[in-house]
């Protein structure tokens, strides 16, 4: 049964290849629906769905800086972001969502909660004891499309998660909690990799490499000021004045050896560098290449 009261008969795109294939022309095809396609190297054709990237992505820019939270889950803001915004913006000229004009009705959003609100999981799947804590404490992260569910990041078990036992705090943002680290592993993804058969049974990978620890500070903290102290014999020049001590000064000597050693100061060095005459025939092969 289709819940939709629209059909889709157009749609437009460029000529990327996640576009123009076979499998997309033939169900395109079998369906009625014409594929057009925009001029290349010209956005302006495609100015709809370029606005509209653009907003998803600043909009879910700023979900994640506001929060702390690493990039690593820019997918679930931009996903949060266009939730949302099908279910509030109208579509210019009428005063109507595009939920409203696609499905027909009015969107439900009792259920909206704030991004990166703290949130706590009804632990369902461990086997507790009489005393053991029934939920773990989440971020909230987005919603589930298909079913009446919530994605939240577990904190116990570092994964992303959908369950619809879910009480969200929506006046508690997690980066507002004044703790010292969160660490946010690649398991969150929980995708399942399917190795190719090559002479033994399919398994299921997960991946366990790591992420780097993100830590999620207020941003209102400042980070401590530090004293250091210098030996006096160290220092040069007078000592009411800005500190300049014999280590420092060596390792800018070394940098200006350095420096000096891979770019000639006269013309006549380069011309006797051989790496030198190389790099400039190239440009000179460039240039007859590009016509220039």
């Amino acid at each position: 049964m289709n819940s939709n009261i629209k059909s889709i008969k157009w749609i437009r795109s460029d000529y990327g290849r996640e576009f123009e294939n076979v499998s997309l022309g033939t169900y395109c095809d079998s369906v009625g629906i014409s594929h057009e396609f925009s001029t290349p190297r010209t956005p302006q054709q495609n100015g709809v769905v370029e606005r509209k990237n653009r907003v998803l992505q600043e909009i879910a820019r700023v979900m994640l800086l506001s929060n702390n939270f690493p990039r690593n889950l820019w997918a679930e803001a931009v996903n949060t972001a266009c939730y949302i915004g099908n279910r509030v913006f109208l579509r210019p000229g009428t005063r109507q969502t595009s939920y409203e004009l696609w499905r027909g009705r009015k969107p439900n959003v009792s259920c909206f909660h704030t991004f990166g609100s703290k949130c706590y999981i009804l632990n369902d799947r461990d086997q507790l004891g009489r005393f053991d804590a029934k939920s773990d404490e989440g971020i909230f992260i987005g919603y589930v499309l298909n079913s009446k569910a919530y994605k939240v990041f577990n904190l116990k078990t570092r994964s992303v998660m959908e369950s619809s036992n879910v009480v969200i705090d929506d006046t508690r943002l997690k980066s507002n909690d004044h703790e010292e680290e969160v660490t946010i592993d690649d398991d969150y993804l929980l995708e399942k990799v399917k190795t190719p058969n090559v002479g033994m049974s399919n398994l299921d990978v997960e991946a366990t490499q790591p992420l780097d620890r993100v830590p999620f500070l207020n941003s209102n903290e400042s980070a401590p000021w530090v004293r250091k102290l210098h030996d006096k014999d160290d220092i040069i020049g007078e000592i009411n004045e800005g500190v300049r001590t014999r280590r420092q000064l060596s390792n800018l000597i070394t940098y200006t050896c350095y420096t000096s050693q891979i770019e000639p100061k006269k013309v006549d060095e380069a011309l006797n560098d051989e790496f030198w005459i190389l790099a400039m025939q190239e440009e000179l092969n460039q240039f007859e290449r590009n016509e220039v």
